[in-house]
């Protein structure tokens, strides 16, 4: 209510002063602008001085006339046109001619209006009697325009039509905030649904009261606009404030046609640009689908593995991208200015100074790409890590280990180390897991090969087609080292594969009554008389 009371007591202003400003105009003397021109007709250099009425310049007059410079020429004609407008019996057939000979003077009721010469003619391009003819009909126009924009009756539409645009704007703030005030209730009825909080960033509350803020702006913005106009429309109604009207919309229409300009003027650049990105866009579409069916096994080359479609696809992109770019840029605009080059130049120092190991790992990552030493999912060994490769990108290689840690390397420091493959030697040939176990000499090789065989018989994903092989390792001083080497398939595995061998080696040889060995066991044995290391329900 309080914004409401504020605007009709600005209206009540406003309509005070108008009303105001219209008599006061109607007694105040029009002021002749203090610029001055001159031009050089016929190598003379006449003083120009424009006569001006209500803001509107009506012609020129140049050069003197006896001792009357070309300013007081066009004062005293203002002045006498003030004077005609004044005069309400005033009628424009009622001016005559009269010709003295040098001069040509317009003449009402015996007073000389302004005289008329070669000169002033000439600068026309006109004879002396059309000259004065068209100053007549001009000075004509301009009182009777003024004596009708300032009677009662029209002052009287003025105020009423300020009046209707004071009430219009009302009503039209007033729905405005209506709209409003509903918009508001929805946005609050659509908390936590369509109106969520981005990314963790802000909550739900906080993105409903930032969009209640965004619509607070555009009522503001809106209620501006429509008083902006309106008080536009007002000063466009009264005659000695038409001018205001014209600058207040020259201050929206001049940005608006510049950048209409502008766009205009850009419109071929864009187009251009347009076509290169369309063009370049399907291109980029055609290679994406080529990298797909390659990498799907739809399309075979020969020497070129399927896992290389996406990051070749990826480098092709990346080039194509920047030739696009070097293409487009000319058409950018203010592209060819100082500044434009200065922060391409500052862009490009940064990049250069600061990039030198990212570089370095993108170099690294790509050649890794092209050297296929792992994929996603293998196991490996990078220098003293071992665990399964969960992700690899351009610059670094995240692996997990068998302890669910989360390792980065950079790839740099990947082309520097060795790297195991286990899965691959896994799904080429079979990796070879070995476990070792000390046996006395007292028991025969033969006897312990066949236990050794039956431990991985009994172990869960040890390969049967490709049979377990046994090594004899070492002769120690109480005890031989027998090696057990087994095939498997699953390198992911490796962890539990090996505890399963030795879980059934202890089961195995305990069911056999024989003790697996070692110096410790034997020399506390042989000390203090220790029974054997054989659970005692093996024993026999």
């Amino acid at each position: 209510m309080k914004y409401y009371l504020s605007i009709i007591r600005f209206s009540i202003l406003v309509l005070t002063i108008l009303i105001g400003s219209t008599t006061w105009s109607k007694n105040k003397k029009p002021t002749t602008p203090e610029k001055v021109e001159t031009v050089q007709p016929a190598f003379i250099v006449l003083e120009k001085t424009p006569v001006v009425v209500m803001h509107d310049t009506l012609f020129n007059v140049y050069g003197n006339i006896g001792s009357f410079t070309s300013k007081q020429r066009a004062k005293s004609i203002e002045k006498k046109i003030a004077s005609l407008v004044d005069n309400y019996l005033f009628d424009g057939d009622s001016i005559k001619l009269v010709d003295t000979g040098n001069y040509l003077n317009l003449m009402y009721e015996n007073e000389i209006l302004m005289s008329v010469d070669t000169i002033q003619a000439s600068q026309e391009e006109k004879t002396k009697i059309q000259a004065a003819l068209f100053y007549k009909k001009i000075i004509t126009n301009s009182v009777e325009e003024q004596q009708r924009s300032t009677s009662w009756q029209q002052v009287l539409l003025q105020i009423a039509g300020t009046i209707g645009i004071i009430i219009a704007e009302i009503f039209i703030i007033k729905y405005i905030y209506y709209w409003y005030r509903r918009a508001k209730v929805m946005i609050w009825k659509q908390r936590g649904k369509k109106i969520k909080g981005m990314f963790g960033i802000i909550d739900d509350h906080r993105a409903m009261l930032t969009t209640i803020t965004m619509a607070k702006v555009v009522r503001f913005l809106i209620v501006l606009i429509f008083l902006y106009f309106g008080l536009l429309a007002v000063f466009k109604l009264f005659p000695f404030t038409k001018h205001i009207s014209d600058q207040l919309l020259d201050y929206v229409m001049s940005p608006l046609k510049a950048v209409g300009r502008s766009i205009k003027a850009y419109m071929p650049k864009l187009f251009t640009i347009l076509v290169i990105v369309f063009i370049f866009r399907y291109v980029q579409k055609f290679v994406r689908s080529l990298a797909e069916k390659i990498a799907n096994n739809k399309i075979t080359l020969k020497g070129f593995y399927p896992d290389w479609a996406f990051p070749t696809y990826n480098i092709i992109s990346a080039l194509m991208f920047i030739f696009m770019f070097i293409l487009i840029f000319p058409y950018l605009p203010n592209s060819d200015s100082e500044i434009f080059k200065g922060v391409s130049v500052f862009a490009g120092i940064v990049v250069s100074l600061g990039s030198t190991s990212v570089i370095g790992n993108l170099v690294a990552g790509l050649v890794i790409t092209y050297m296929r030493p792992f994929k996603i999912g293998d196991r490996i060994k990078l220098g003293e890590y071992t665990g399964d490769v969960l992700e690899k990108t351009a610059l670094v290689t995240r692996i997990k280990t068998p302890k669910n840690e989360i390792i980065t390397i950079p790839n740099s420091n990947i082309m520097s180390a060795h790297t195991v493959n286990y899965s691959q030697s896994a799904k080429e040939h079979g990796l070879i897991l070995h476990t070792s176990i000390a046996v006395g000499y007292d028991v025969p090789w033969q006897k312990v090969h066949e236990m050794l065989y039956e431990v991985a018989n009994r172990t869960e994903h040890v390969l049967k087609r490709q049979k377990p092989f046994i090594l004899q390792d070492q002769f120690r001083d109480f005890y031989v080292d027998y090696q057990l080497n087994v095939y498997i398939k699953e390198a992911k595995l490796t962890a539990k594969i090996y505890s399963d061998l030795r879980q059934h080696a202890q089961d195995v040889f305990a069911e056999n009554n024989i003790e697996m060995a070692s110096p410790h066991f034997i020399v506390s044995r042989n000390v203090d008389g220790n029974h054997t290391t054989v659970p005692p329900k093996y024993v026999k």
